[in-house]
């Protein structure tokens, strides 16, 4: 998606000189040390311009302190909605004065500019993995189909959203209420493993535009092994017993390229690839 729509700015609009992750954490580093009075994390900071002020392209005072920032965690007052925009100022403007764009400003440059062109460059859009489209993204993807029936076409999982920051979609554009339907039979997950994930969500799960998904009836093609559940106290137990385990599916005949193993993050990584 971004390829897609650093080519149309590119067309459109110009070369983008795009602003490196890094540039824009010292820049907010600094804003951070600058502003005076103030608790808020470095983390906090960097989250909630990247899912708040950047991902909504938050351009004033006004449009900060109106915005709603749903699904972040930490309530804030008008006061303390004040300092931040302070901060996020100190960031904002060198960027600018640098020539510096972010892969938000790109899609929210080229959706400004679709509106403006008679004709799209593309007719027709096919989303796969929907869930994971980005605020600025569906932005784009909204001027894109710019209201045409039929115009765009979104294949993910409504349940999968749980790791994007909830938004409506209908407020940028893209109404898919009543449009939806689920597909009930799958192919790649084996009816144990099915069975355990769902545990981790209820029935039904909705979205913001009140969107449902019922999720009883799905059903997989095939059976597998059951799932092994083990609650481990410490990071040595848990690295101890995939050890073992790994060690156990390789005497059985299982070639090392063909096990994956999955952590919560990358900075779990170097913890665990040093004991392997």
């Amino acid at each position: 998606m971004n390829a897609i729509g650093r080519r149309l700015y590119e067309v459109n609009i110009g070369h983008p000189q795009i602003a490196p992750r890094e540039v824009v954490r010292e820049l907010l580093s600094e804003a951070c040390r600058a502003v005076e009075g103030h608790k808020f994390s470095l983390q906090f900071l960097w989250t909630e311009w990247e899912q708040v002020v950047d991902a909504w392209q938050l351009e004033s005072w006004e449009s900060y302190r109106d915005v709603a920032r749903l699904g972040r965690k930490t309530r804030l007052q008008e006061a303390q909605r004040v300092v931040l925009w302070s901060i996020f100022e100190r960031v904002r403007l060198p960027l600018k004065a640098r020539g510096l764009v972010t892969y938000s400003d790109v899609f929210g440059r080229v959706a400004l500019k679709l509106r403006e062109i008679a004709y799209p460059p593309f007719e027709f859009a096919v989303v796969d993995e929907a869930q994971d489209v980005s605020v600025p993204q569906l932005r784009f993807l909204a001027a894109l189909g710019a209201g045409r029936s039929n115009g765009l076409f979104f294949a993910g999982a409504l349940g999968q959203r749980i790791f994007q920051q909830p938004f409506s979609w209908k407020a940028l554009g893209v109404d898919v209420r009543g449009r939806s339907s689920t597909l009930r039979i799958n192919y790649r997950t084996s009816h144990q493993i099915r069975r355990q994930a769902d545990r981790l969500l209820g029935p039904e799960v909705s979205d913001v535009d009140g969107n449902k998904d019922d999720r009883k009836g799905t059903v997989s093609t095939f059976n597998g092994p059951p799932p092994k559940i083990m609650v481990l106290d410490t990071p040595q137990e848990e690295a101890t017993a995939v050890g073992e385990w790994l060690s156990h599916r390789i005497r059985e005949g299982i070639a090392p390229h063909e096990i994956g193993v999955f952590v919560r993050s990358a900075a779990e990584l170097d913890r665990d690839s040093r004991r392997g």
